[in-house]
């Protein structure tokens, strides 16, 4: 917890340069990681169901994050890229690595690192899951945030 309260201020001060909110911010980071892909597995990756990616999509184009752009391969699939404005959000993320927290986490040793990604990542699975058709935007930030402050920068 209060590794969670350390960063979280750090993550709030990114999202919020970007005027985006940290569940944003997270969504954002998850499609870094993936590259240009397509909706519905952006919305996979993420737990989420079809109209609330694409109400988080549609967020993210209005904050110049995103874009939508036609598969190269198949014209009926829509992807989702980065811009560059996204692709700079995800390099401001240095403040993280020189966090308190961060710089606590690097100082373990990769075992150690292996096993608080391992216990974090069993209790976010340990999450109920649920249809979010119907979910408020302000529900799908709440969840996306909730997911942000558990999502660690430590290698694994």
């Amino acid at each position: 917890m209060r590794a969670v309260a350390l960063v979280e201020p750090l993550q709030r001060e990114l999202a919020a340069s970007h005027g985006i909110s940290l569940g944003d911010l997270y969504a954002v980071r998850a499609l870094a990681r993936l590259g240009d892909v397509p909706v519905s597995r952006y919305g996979a990756e993420l737990g989420l169901a079809r109209s609330t990616i694409t109400n988080l999509v549609d967020r993210l184009e209005r904050a110049g994050l995103v874009v939508r752009v036609a598969s190269p391969s198949d014209r009926r699939v829509t992807l989702v890229r980065l811009t560059k404005s996204g692709r700079e959000t995800m390099e401001a993320r240095t403040r993280f690595t020189e966090s308190d927290v961060a710089r606590g986490i690097l100082a373990l040793d990769a075992t150690d690192q292996a096993t608080l990604a391992e216990l974090l990542e069993r209790i976010v699975a340990t999450q109920p899951e649920h249809d979010d058709a119907g979910a408020s935007d302000a529900q799908d930030e709440s969840e996306l945030a909730a997911a942000a402050a558990l999502d660690g920068e430590a290698p694994r």
